[in-house]
C-alpha cells in the first residue's frame, strides 16, 4: 500500500516504504544515479542491505520509495539520526530516467519533515542539524542553497591502481615495538572498537556509538573480516584497518591510529598492508573516501602513495526544529 504523497508529488507516481525484498531494485537505482552523475559508482547491494541493518534503522520509519503505476522504483529516500540524535543525515535520489520532472521538490521535503521527528529525540536545548549530500555539480545544490541549507563541508573519493605497490619488503616492516596482524574475532572486537572511537572522536559529526551498535554494523551476518589488519604495541592495539572486496574493487572503510603511535608510519603500514592483501584477492583498485579538512593529515598520507581524487562531494547543512 502506497502512503499519502508528499505536496505536489506528480500523477502517475505513488510513495510507499521500501521492503527488504526491493533491495536490489533500490541499489540497482543508486548506482544509475551515481553513476550517470559521476560516471562511477561505489554502491552495491551489500552496501544498501548494510545500511538498512544498523540497529536504529527501520524501513517504517527511515526511508521512502517513490514507484512509477507499474511498480518501478522511480526514487528512493532515507533519513538516519546519529548515535547521540543531535545530527540527522539524509539524502534523496531520483531514477536518472525521472529526474527534474517534480519528485526532487516533494521528496526534499519528505527528507526534512523525517528528519523533524527524528530531531525530537535530541536532548533538551539542543541544536539539531540535518545534512544532506550531492556530488560537485549536482542540481540539487540549487535547492539545498534555495532552502537556507549552508556547504559545510568537501569529501573527496580517491583511487590507486593496485598493479604498482612498493616491492621493498622494508615498506611492510613496522616500526619498532610494533607488529601488524590481522583482526581475530571475537578477541579483538572491543579492542577495535575503542581504538576506531578515539581515532575518529575529533572528526566531523562523529558521535560515540556503542560497542553493541557497532558490532551489529560491522560484523553483522555475512562479515568479512579477512581483509581487517590490526596494529599492536605490546598488549595494546595502536591502529586498525578495515576493508573490503567489493564488485568495482577493493574499499577502505575506516583507518585509525590511536594517539600515542600517531607519525610514526603506521597508517601507512596498515594501508599498504591492506592494499597489498586486497591485490592478492584479486582487485584491481582500492578507493576510500576523505574529509577535504581532515586536520589528522590523512589526505597526504593517501596522496603519498599515489591515490588521486576521483569525485567530490559536497555536504550541505541546516538546523532543524525538532517536530513532534
Amino acid at each position: 500500500m502506497t502512503e499519502p504523497a508528499p505536496v505536489g508529488l506528480p500523477a502517475g507516481y505513488g510513495l510507499r516504504r521500501p521492503r527488504l525484498d526491493d533491495a536490489d531494485e533500490v541499489a540497482a537505482l543508486i548506482v544509475a544515479v551515481d553513476v550517470a552523475a559521476t560516471g562511477e559508482t561505489a554502491a552495491s547491494r551489500d552496501d544498501l542491505l548494510s545500511e538498512w541493518g544498523q540497529p536504529r534503522f527501520d524501513l517504517d520509519r527511515n526511508a521512502w520509495l517513490v514507484v512509477t503505476g507499474d511498480g518501478r522504483a522511480a526514487a528512493y529516500a532515507w533519513v538516519f539520526d546519529l548515535a547521540d540524535h543531535a545530527a540527522v543525515d539524509g539524502q534523496f535520489l531520483v531514477h536518472p530516467d525521472h529526474q527534474w520532472r517534480g519528485l526532487e521538490g516533494p521528496l526534499f521535503e519528505w527528507v526534512e519533515r523525517g528528519a523533524a521527528v527524528l530531531a525530537t529525540a535530541a536532548p533538551a536545548g539542543a541544536e539539531v542539524t540535518l545534512g544532506v549530500w550531492c556530488s560537485r555539480g549536482d542540481r540539487r545544490a540549487e535547492l539545498y542553497l534555495a532552502a537556507g541549507y549552508a556547504r559545510t563541508r568537501s569529501f573527496l573519493r580517491l583511487r590507486l591502481a593496485l598493479d604498482h605497490l612498493p616491492d621493498d619488503p622494508l615498506a611492510y616492516a613496522p616500526p619498532p615495538g610494533l607488529e601488524v596482524r590481522r583482526f581475530v574475532a571475537p578477541d579483538n572486537e572491543r579492542a577495535a572498537w575503542a581504538t576506531l572511537e578515539e581515532s575518529f572522536a575529533d572528526h566531523f559529526r562523529e558521535s560515540p556509538t556503542p560497542f553493541e551498535e557497532w558490532r551489529a554494523l560491522a560484523l553483522g551476518p555475512g562479515a568479512d573480516t579477512d581483509l581487517w589488519f590490526t596494529a599492536w604495541g605490546g598488549d595494546q592495539m595502536a591502529g586498525c584497518v578495515i576493508c573490503y572486496a567489493e564488485t568495482y574493487g577493493g574499499y577502505i572503510d575506516r583507518l585509525g591510529v590511536r594517539r600515542p603511535w600517531r607519525r610514526r608510519g603506521l597508517g601507512r603500514l596498515l594501508l599498504l598492508t591492506a592494499f597489498s592483501a586486497l591485490r592478492d584477492r584479486g582487485c584491481a583498485e582500492v578507493l576510500l573516501g576523505v574529509d577535504a579538512d581532515n586536520q589528522s593529515g590523512a589526505l597526504g598520507l593517501y596522496e603519498s602513495l599515489g591515490m588521486r581524487r576521483t569525485l567530490v562531494n559536497d555536504f550541505y547543512e541546516k538546523a532543524l526544529e525538532p517536530s513532534a
